[in-house]
């Protein structure tokens, strides 16, 4: 864990220095609040002990700023002065600062204050990696990692916005596993989880960094490919195709051969100035056209590309 002493008297730093290498902290030290504010924006510091008269910019006023950067982690700042009254306590406080010491301090007394703000960090950053946990598990389809039917709209609606307002292309590709059904009632449904999971790596591999790609249900996935016209999206979907029947798919000893048929549908904007006000409207049009195109591409056989005509 990263730490910053701001200390323009080199003993004192020194002995803050001590008390803090010694239960493990990374030390970073300076002399003035002007530089330490620059360490605070560019570093990942978790714990400040400041002294309250620097040259440039006092240690409140480090504070105050400091509280109005937005951080992605909380820092646990500490006020070291001389001064003990009741009202510089509270001005401290105050200011943003945590915890207040008076010097001359006594290490054992500054090392006791420093376990307490660390206790406080480590929650603050447990509570941090819980709730980007609990984001994902939000945003995520449970079995394969990739986007959930609703965090997948949501992006897709975004994109169509955009698409309007530029008056750009953008195409829509259903993935349907061929024969699924077979692998569950062969080999279990386990099988089939693990299948699916491969499954979905593959199409990843397919796609564009800036694709959009989820579960839209059951061995069925949705891909929204930005800026991109009917050939284009072809490509795409063709190479999808090609990945997923390049080798078997492999649970534990056994392996399985599995395609899919691809329904695609290209769509070209109209450029607008405003928020398309029928978002909705179009991606419902895009996504049964994208269908209908699935169950020709079904029809026909399987295993193949089939692109929406009108």
């Amino acid at each position: 864990m990263k730490m910053l002493i701001v200390e323009d008297d080199p003993f004192v730093q020194k002995v803050v220095k001590k008390v803090f290498a010694g239960m493990g902290f990374e030390v970073l030290t300076c002399g003035d609040g002007a530089t330490a504010l620059d360490f605070i924006k560019n570093d990942r510091i978790q714990f400040a002990v400041v002294d309250w008269i620097l040259p440039e910019m006092d240690g409140l006023t480090l504070c105050r700023r400091a509280r109005k950067l937005k951080l992605s982690r909380y820092i646990y700042m500490i006020v070291l002065t001389s001064r003990n009254r009741k009202e510089d306590l509270v001005q401290a406080l105050d200011a943003g600062a945590d915890d207040y010491i008076a010097k001359p301090f006594d290490e054992t007394e500054l090392a006791a204050r420093a376990r307490v703000g660390m206790r406080i960090i480590q929650l603050e950053n447990k509570l941090i990696n819980n709730q980007k946990r609990l984001m994902k598990l939000a945003r995520e389809d449970p079995l394969t990692g990739i986007l959930n039917r609703r965090s997948l709209f949501d992006g897709i609606l975004k994109e169509i916005n955009r698409a309007s307002r530029e008056g750009a292309s953008a195409a829509t590709i259903l993935v349907d596993a061929d024969n699924f059904k077979a692998i569950n009632d062969t080999h279990g449904h386990l099988a089939g989880d693990v299948v699916l999971t491969e499954f979905s790596r593959r199409l990843q591999d397919s796609c564009r960094e800036y694709d959009l790609l989820g579960r839209y249900g059951g061995e069925e996935f949705l891909v929204f490919l930005p800026r991109t016209d009917r050939e284009g999206a072809i490509r795409v979907a063709e190479r999808i195709r090609s990945s997923l029947r390049e080798k078997p798919m492999a649970f534990g000893e056994q392996k399985v051969e599995l395609s899919a048929s691809l329904g695609v549908c290209a769509y070209t904007f109209e450029k607008t100035e405003k928020r398309a006000e029928n978002v909705e409207a179009v991606f419902d049009e895009m996504i049964k056209r994208t269908d209908y195109a699935l169950y020709m591409a079904k029809k026909e056989g399987k295993n193949r590309v089939v692109v929406y005509t009108p």
